[in-house]
């Protein structure tokens, strides 16, 4: 009778960078270098987030947390969280408190954690968050009890997928698996590469030529392995986490990413002439095929059909208008309405920031859907006379009337004023009153009171 050996499962071990604050993955890289001394397999999750797989029975998982902080620490200056679990999932949650999971203790970890941490799951908006949370689910615990079948039906299948990996299942595995020779795709220049300029050349063009080959066999990734070789023989390579709709556009800026960081820090052959350190060979192999029909968005699933369609959209405004033609908006800091909204080059610049906390005199919600082009108003009493607002945040009579574009409109009902005093102590001292509207012709407007006039600052849809 021959015994079976069955090998526990290998675990993930996520290390977060606590002050990264930088958007350009070229930085990133003396760290990923620092991480090749202590494993021979790292992926980039995001530029300042890398996962690397621990083999079981490798050694104390805490000993090698607390060596991988010293070694970042010791050089390349950085101060480093780790996280280790059974799951990807889990170890990017506990590596932002620093934490080791026990062995099957993923689902028990998780539970605990707030609902909000959907977020990092790729899958769940914002919104569906807050959703679950006014439903009283403000925890994965909660979260994860809830019926699948009601979730699909309420939220969608991205949202049943990340119900999945709230209970500690549905977590690809980090191990580096080589892609199908057929697949990698390579450029080899007659005179090599000596500078980051020369070489990124090459990093758009060669992107398009792996995502048509991904194409042609209705195949797409979710990694691609950076290879880089010089004239002294030295080979460079590097693994990145992708979006299974990445463009050609960001997929070549981040091999350029990688270039950067491998050219720009000094010579790869140290005492080397020029044509040692030429790159001779640059490849890009895809890893984590998925086919296209089920291909999704982030790390953990798809993307519905209508996203896929309205971002080749977006992209199709992009290639006619220019990249920062198509712009997405957001909730930002601030008090006043203008304040409150902020926009960013879609898939260029970061999104905006979302508010941090109340905002004391802030514009209550709903806010005005439009705003205004501060096109200056009148309000009037019911005999003609102006609307005045006192110091003391008091209004001289009754609105009645809104004389807007050479026409008078009665007002049909109205709130406020909203007195507001800002930055007093500053020279950029403010004072102003709001007031809501509703005219009798159907629309509803937030007018501002400031420096003896009125202006239309939002309309309300």
């Amino acid at each position: 009778m021959t015994a079976r050996v069955r090998r526990a499962p290998g675990r993930v071990l996520v290390m977060r960078l606590v002050d990264w604050d930088g958007e350009d993955g070229a930085a990133f890289e003396p760290v990923l270098e620092a991480l090749d001394l202590l494993t021979p397999y790292v992926e980039v999750l995001e530029p300042g987030l890398a996962a690397v797989p621990l083999r079981a029975g490798a050694g104390d998982e805490s000993a090698f947390c607390e060596r991988l902080i010293d070694t970042v620490a010791g050089l390349v200056g950085h101060d480093c969280l780790t996280g280790v679990a059974d799951g990807l999932f889990a170890a990017v949650l506990a590596a932002q408190d620093g934490r080791i999971v026990p062995r099957g203790g993923d689902a028990a970890f998780l539970a605990g954690r707030d609902v909000t941490d959907l977020r990092f799951t790729g899958l769940v908006e914002p919104e569906d968050c807050e959703t679950l949370r006014h439903l009283g689910i403000d925890t994965l615990g909660k979260f994860r009890a809830l019926p699948p079948q009601a979730v699909a039906e309420r939220f969608g299948a991205p949202v049943r997928r990340a119900q999945l990996l709230a209970a500690g299942r549905f977590s690809r595995p980090l191990v580096p698996r080589p892609a199908l020779p057929e697949l990698a795709v390579a450029e080899t220049p007659e005179d090599p590469y000596e500078t980051v300029e020369h070489a990124v050349v090459a990093a758009r063009p060669l992107a398009e030529r792996l995502l048509r080959v991904l194409d042609e066999r209705n195949l797409t990734c979710t990694r691609v392995t950076v290879t880089a070789r010089t004239g002294s023989g030295l080979e460079r390579r590097r693994t990145w986490q992708v979006d299974p709709a990445i463009t050609a556009a960001d997929l070549s800026r981040r091999v350029r990413w990688q270039l950067e960081g491998w050219l720009a820090a000094g010579p790869l052959v140290h005492g080397g002439d020029a044509a040692a350190n030429a790159v001779t060979s640059l490849e890009l192999a895809p890893g984590g095929l998925v086919g296209l029909v089920a291909a999704g968005q982030g790390l953990w699933g798809a993307k519905s059909a209508a996203a896929v369609k309205a971002e080749a959209a977006l992209r199709h405004a992009q290639s006619l208008f220019g990249p920062e033609a198509v712009r997405i908006a957001g909730l930002s800091e601030g008090r006043d309405l203008d304040e409150r909204y902020a926009s960013a080059a879609w898939e260029v610049e970061p999104v905006p920031a979302p508010p941090s906390g109340p905002w004391p005199g802030g514009l209550p919600d709903p806010l005005p859907q439009l705003t205004g082009a501060g096109e200056d108003v009148e309000v009037l009493d019911a005999a003609g006379a102006p609307v005045a607002v006192s110091s003391r945040g008091d209004l001289s009579a009754t609105p009645a009337l809104v004389a807007l574009g050479g026409r008078r409109i009665r007002v049909a009902a109205w709130a406020g004023p909203w007195p507001v005093a800002e930055r007093w102590w500053s020279a950029e001292a403010r004072r102003y009153a709001r007031l809501q509207v509703e005219l009798a012709d159907g629309s509803a407007a937030l007018l501002v009171r400031e420096d003896g006039r009125w202006r239309v600052a939002g309309w309300y849809d």
